[in-house]
């Protein structure tokens, strides 16, 4: 009977088994290297392109910061300019308010039937004193008082009959009324109106 001796042969093959597991081992570790590096490599990429982002996004966020600055500065040099604009609007009818108020009483004056003697104006009441021929008269001049826009709240007084050379009777009389610049009410309504926008 023939004997071989397989142990050199099994311990051969042992060391070429531990050989090629110790290489797909290495070949496992350089492959997950790989990859980790790959994926190390790809993220940095991501990062800086997201830092960067971040800086330009930045940049941007300073320069409106900057114009929203800006804006607000001009918003509030408006709100002054227009400010303004209504106090000059308002003094400018308050200087013609008297002469309109003046031209709108004439109108309502009942020609050659009445005159006016007195006109005395306390904060916006207006005490107007004068004589009619009659009381449809003063009637006729109380209903265009009220009838008209810069006359409000009118009111008879007093009336009563007086002599005029002895001969001549006449009916003198008191009105109150308050007065009105329609225009100047019509500014404060812009003015309030702009105050809440």
């Amino acid at each position: 009977m023939i004997r071989i001796n397989l142990l050199p042969f099994r311990t051969a093959r042992k060391k070429e088994n531990v050989r090629q597991q110790v290489s797909i081992f290495l070949g496992l570790v350089v492959l997950v290297l790989c990859i980790l590096l790959f994926v190390w490599n790809s993220m940095s990429g991501k990062i800086e392109t997201l830092n960067t982002d971040i800086k330009t996004v930045k940049a941007e966020l300073a320069t409106l910061a900057e114009t929203i600055r800006k804006v607000e500065e001009y918003k509030k040099k408006l709100k002054i300019v227009n400010t303004k604009k209504g106090v000059i609007q308002k003094l400018e009818l308050e200087r013609s308010g008297p002469i309109r108020i003046m031209d709108a009483m004439t109108q309502c004056v009942v020609r050659n039937r009445m005159w006016l003697k007195s006109m005395e104006d306390k904060e916006g009441s207006l005490n107007i004193k004068g004589v009619a021929v009659d009381n449809a008269t003063i009637a006729r001049f109380m209903k265009s008082l009220d009838k008209s826009k810069y006359f409000s709240n009118v009111d008879l007084t007093s009336s009563k009959q007086v002599k005029i050379d002895k001969k001549l009777k006449f009916k003198e009389f008191l009105v109150k009324c308050r007065t009105v610049n329609p225009d100047l009410a019509h500014v404060s309504m812009q003015a309030a109106s702009k105050g809440t926008k």
